[in-house]
């Protein structure tokens, strides 16, 4: 069955992005290194986002998923230049989409869209790059699921940038 994995990178104190929603924190990190990145990737052949997510990728320049099959969850878009609009319930969508051949799916994000696939019991495991940086405030890594989720750690990493990664099962 394919899995649904919310890789994301958050701040010390659990944040994917400022008030605002600015993520030039994210860069901080030195160096060259993949952390994983380009494996992660090559295991993926879907990506799902939430609309404010979308149209933020949209701002970095070339669409960077255009190899990917593309999702996003949005009430408010008409249409997506490289995506499938969503507005059906996140259950039926991941019932369907499990369906379908292929490998296994990113939830990209946002955290509210996140808490909508918890809430719903259709994540399988949980990505977390942890970066050096407390941000005070901001948009959480995940917004109010409305129950407790719990988690099995899977695998943790270090990196001399000072990241961690945290990667967790997540138990129904």
């Amino acid at each position: 069955m394919r899995k649904i994995i919310y890789f994301v990178t958050a701040s010390l104190d659990g944040y994917i992005a400022r008030p605002d929603g600015a993520i030039d924190w994210l860069t901080q990190a030195e160096g060259n290194e993949d952390f994983g990145f380009s494996e992660f990737l090559n295991s993926i052949d879907t990506v799902i986002q939430g609309r404010t997510t979308y149209e933020q990728v949209l701002t970095f320049g070339p669409y960077p998923y255009a190899e990917k099959q593309n999702y996003v969850f949005s009430r408010k878009l008409l249409q997506c230049q490289h995506a499938e609009i969503v507005r059906q319930p996140v259950t039926d969508f991941v019932r369907w989409i499990r369906k379908q051949p292929g490998k296994d799916i990113w939830l990209v994000g946002g955290g509210q869209l996140a808490a909508s696939f918890l809430h719903a019991g259709v994540i399988d495991e949980l990505k977390v790059f942890i970066q050096p940086i407390i941000l005070g405030q901001g948009l959480p890594l995940v917004s109010y699921v409305g129950r407790d989720t719990r988690l099995k750690l899977k695998n943790s990493s270090t990196f001399q940038q000072g990241l961690v990664q945290i990667d967790y099962d997540i138990l129904q």
